[in-house]
């Protein structure tokens, strides 16, 4: 067994925040008693992207963030509202209730779990919900802890929380592997960190010199065959 341990991304790489990123959102229209359209999803997902990009590039911190991408959001469907620190707070705590698995997600961290590996979470995101999702999911029948960049103060891609988890495990990054969907964050933050890495594409969206793994069950035999 090559990897002593093994890091996992969480959104949507073992949970998936696209559903959960829908749930949340549907909650705040129902607050507001305004009616959810599903073209909605395809408005804010740019524009949150865009705000977490600047968080990940340390230009503004969490807490104008994930307010700012709510009045720029409702400026965008020309609604306006009064207060959007409270609808911000609103949907954290909707989506710090949901976690729903990607499928086939469980089965892989079951079999991973059998063969004797040792796994924890490496994320970016609000320690809050983050840490219920992971509550939520039973998720520590799987992985020894999940660590949040919030928790370690800088955000992926810079190289600080891998070093946070290495203390945490005691294991050398050098005998790790870091596993995530997101090129900017998890790929950029494995490569400062100098940690093996595994790109998770099932879409096939990156066109990129690294290891990648498209489905699960790929995921699976490269971690076993090392």
């Amino acid at each position: 067994m090559k990897y002593k341990m093994i890091y996992f991304d969480l959104d949507n790489t073992i949970l998936d925040f696209n559903k959960a990123e829908k749930y949340a959102l549907k909650k705040i229209f129902e607050h507001l008693n305004l009616e959810f359209e599903d073209k909605y999803i395809s408005i804010y997902k740019p524009i949150n992207e865009k705000w977490w990009k600047l968080f990940s590039e340390r230009k503004f911190p969490k807490e104008v963030i994930t307010i700012e991408r709510f009045r720029e959001f409702f400026k965008e469907l020309k609604i306006e509202l009064e207060d959007y620190e409270t609808i911000s707070k609103l949907y954290l705590k909707n989506l710090s209730n949901a976690a729903f698995f990607i499928e086939g997600a469980e089965e892989l961290l079951h079999n991973l779990k059998s063969k004797g590996f040792r796994m924890a979470i490496i994320t970016n995101g609000v320690e809050f919900v983050q840490q219920n999702r992971f509550k939520l999911g039973k998720l520590d029948r799987f992985f020894e802890f999940i660590l949040t960049s919030e928790k370690v103060g800088k955000p992926k891609p810079e190289p600080d929380i891998f070093f946070f988890a290495e203390k945490i495990s005691k294991v050398s990054l050098s005998n790790s592997i870091y596993i995530g969907d997101n090129i900017e964050t998890d790929y950029e933050g494995a490569k400062r960190a100098n940690i093996d890495f595994i790109l998770f594409d099932p879409e096939d969206k990156f066109n990129i010199d690294c290891k990648k793994a498209k489905s699960y069950k790929e995921l699976y035999k490269m971690l076993i065959n090392e």
